[in-house]
């Protein structure tokens, strides 16, 4: 290599000739650290080595006999990054990292080998090395500068400086695998939800159950909620739950494998997806909550299945609420019980409520709303097709109830455009008289919640005639969405698919240093939630977000249901919302969180309520404002009111 070919640059950024040397001294290591040369580790606690006055490359003693024969001729020069050739040779990925359960250790991507590698350096360990495309990576909700590295058997959780790092990592091992090819990039997913209550009765034989599925529509993922599914189990089951997810299994076919199943007494979930999905599925989650008799039976109640695709979070749930006519203020608080219960055992964000913790949620089941008119002239529109069943609509439990918003709140629902799915003959489809005079109603039915209303889209909400033996009808639902491949960095991008700045360190290239923020005015808290015995709050907000470099806080207002902030007090401060990166389609495709808490000195701050801003459009440098409704357990807690600006500060 000549001298021409490479320039090396310094830590302050200017670029120093080739002449320039290493000029070591011998210093005592405090903690452990690499050598740069040989990437071995250099153990603290009083062991000694060299570091370079000028670029604090630091090396054992041992190795700078090998740099000075290497270097040959150009005697020690300074050695920032790998040496970079005019042929095109990429810059080393370098990651300091804590691995858990362990210390510091070092991550390097070398883009310039045949197969892209990933090496760990753990001390008193051999350096492992390890294709790119063999290394799947999840990032953790609860902590975002955390990230899971998988590769065969094998499973690392690291911890980043930065949540700016995390994201570079990861983006470059998508970009190397091959996994992704660009940025933004997203994949287009078909779901089919569906749900039915079996009335306890086994489910048909033969092809029937595919009137429901019709997997060969090819589903990217199918999702099956049945409630009083227990019956006698039928020739080669032990039980009904083996009876019943057998049969689902049978149904999908081998394209698709399991994700999870659950059940709670007579509810029961169970998840399928692609085969081709099975590497990208991370994060697999299940809960329960029981809302029966004594408020503990799971007759009925609800259950959930919830993991991550990719990088876009999805939740199924499948209940059972409360029955009987009447019984609508006991149905809202069936859901109230489940969200805020379920809160408690999936591993989302201390007070957060799992519905707002997922980018889609699906909710489908036995809601048991009903419809209230008079039976014999609901009977009649039943069989009038479109004009009757709008009509009847008009009259429907949950449309006013979520008209209130009383129950299921930012919950989205089509409006059934089929005939009432109960209470039907169990093999005829008519509503035939009763003792109880039950009224033909839709109780089954599948809501969904986005935090990206225009990342999703209701493709079809239909009823099933042709699948007897229950007195209810299937009901299922099929939607279209993006789901979110991993963010590449433009400044990983422009690495791995330009030439790069010759001779660059690498980190000088990534350039640490992001000066894009969002900036908050005028923010203001409307009715929120009284928490101390005087009637008020003391309410402060946390913006939290993934596109954040942190978690940010406002001031604490004393003694108000109706906060304002916005000075230089401390208790007015808005702090200035700096992100990860500037690229507006890496911060158009996230939101931020509003997370509302009163100040308690002596115990731990109550939650208020929890809002999300979608940062689509927000991005153009003109302020916006916005009104973020706050929900906790299920109910609204209030508003938030503000102008948003993003600006990139010098």
């Amino acid at each position: 290599m000549s001298d021409d070919k490479w320039t090396p640059l310094g830590q302050d950024g200017m670029v120093m000739s080739r002449s320039k040397t290493h000029r070591f001294l011998t210093v005592t290591f405090k903690r452990f650290t690499w050598c740069d040369w040989c990437k071995g580790f250099i153990w603290g606690l009083g062991k000694q080595g060299l570091r370079c006055a000028e670029c604090k490359y630091a090396i054992h003693k041992k190795c700078e006999a090998a740099i000075l024969h290497s270097h040959d001729k150009e005697k020690k020069a300074c050695r920032m990054a790998k040496e970079v050739s005019a042929s095109g040779e990429r810059p080393i990925f370098r990651f300091k990292v804590k691995e858990k359960g362990a210390s510091e250790c070092l991550l390097e991507i070398d883009p310039n080998e045949s197969v892209p590698v990933l090496y760990f350096y753990t001390p008193n360990l051999p350096k492992m090395k390890v294709a790119c495309s063999d290394v799947f990576s999840e990032k953790l909700l609860l902590n975002p500068k955390q990230l899971i590295l998988r590769f065969f058997e094998t499973k690392k959780i690291v911890q980043f400086s930065s949540r700016r790092e995390r994201e570079q990592l990861a983006g470059a091992l998508s970009y190397l695998s091959h996994r992704v090819t660009s940025s933004p990039s997203v994949v287009p997913l078909r779901v089919w939800m569906g749900t039915w209550n079996m009335g306890d009765a086994p489910p048909p034989e033969g092809l029937k159950l595919s009137d429901w599925c019709k997997v060969e529509e090819d589903f990217d993922i199918i999702c099956f909620t049945v409630q009083e599914c227990e019956y006698k189990p039928r020739a080669g089951y032990k039980s009904c739950e083996e009876d019943w997810f057998k049969t689902t299994e049978a149904l999908v076919g081998p394209k698709y494998f399991r994700v999870d199943k659950l059940s709670l007494e007579k509810i029961r979930v169970i998840v399928f997806a692609k085969t081709a999905h099975r590497d990208y599925i991370t994060q697999i989650e299940s809960a329960t909550e029981a809302t029966g008799i004594g408020g503990v039976y799971g007759n009925k109640g609800g259950v959930c299945v919830s993991f991550t695709i990719r990088e876009t979070r999805l939740c199924f749930v499948g209940c059972h609420l409360a029955a009987h006519q009447e019984k609508v203020q006991d149905r809202n608080s069936d859901y109230m019980e489940i969200v805020d219960e379920m809160s408690k055992k999936l591993s989302g964000r201390k007070n957060f409520w799992f519905t707002n913790e997922y980018h889609h949620v699906f909710w489908a089941g036995d809601l048991n709303y009903r419809i209230d008119y008079d039976r014999g002239k609901v009977v009649q529109m039943c069989y009038q097709g479109l004009e009757g069943w709008k009509e009847l609509y008009n009259h429907d439990q949950l449309q006013k109830e979520l008209a209130k918003e009383t129950v299921f709140i930012d919950f989205n629902e089509s409006q059934p455009l089929f005939q009432p799915t109960y209470k039907y003959d169990r093999m005829k489809n008519v509503y035939p008289d009763d003792s109880k005079q039950r009224i033909p109603s839709w109780c089954d039915r599948i809501l969904w919640k986005s935090l990206h209303e225009h990342t999703i889209t209701q493709l079809e909400y239909d009823s099933v005639q042709t699948v007897f033996g229950s007195d209810h009808r299937p009901v299922y639902a099929v939607f279209k969405l993006e789901c979110k491949n991993p963010y590449i960095p433009r400044s990983v991008l422009n690495v791995l698919t330009h030439a790069p700045v010759l001779g660059s360190e690498v980190a000088d290239i990534l350039d640490p240093k992001c000066n894009g923020c969002f900036v908050i005015r005028h923010l203001a808290g409307h009715d929120l939630e009284a928490s101390d015995p005087n009637g008020y709050s003391d309410p402060y907000v946390v913006f939290v977000s993934n596109v954040l470099q942190n978690d940010y806080k406002t001031g604490v207002q004393s003694k108000t249901l109706n906060p304002t902030w916005g000075g230089k007090e401390k208790e007015n401060r808005i702090p200035v919302l700096y992100v990860n990166f500037e690229e507006k389609e890496y911060l158009e495709s996230e939101s931020i969180s509003f997370n509302v808490y009163d100040y308690d000195i002596s115990t731990a701050d109550d939650p208020l309520g929890q809002g999300h801003l979608d940062l689509k459009g927000l991005t153009d440098g003109q302020p916006h404002s916005f009104c973020v409704r706050l929900l906790g357990a299920g109910k609204a807690t209030g508003l938030l009111t503000g102008v948003i600006q993003f600006a990139v500060n010098d």
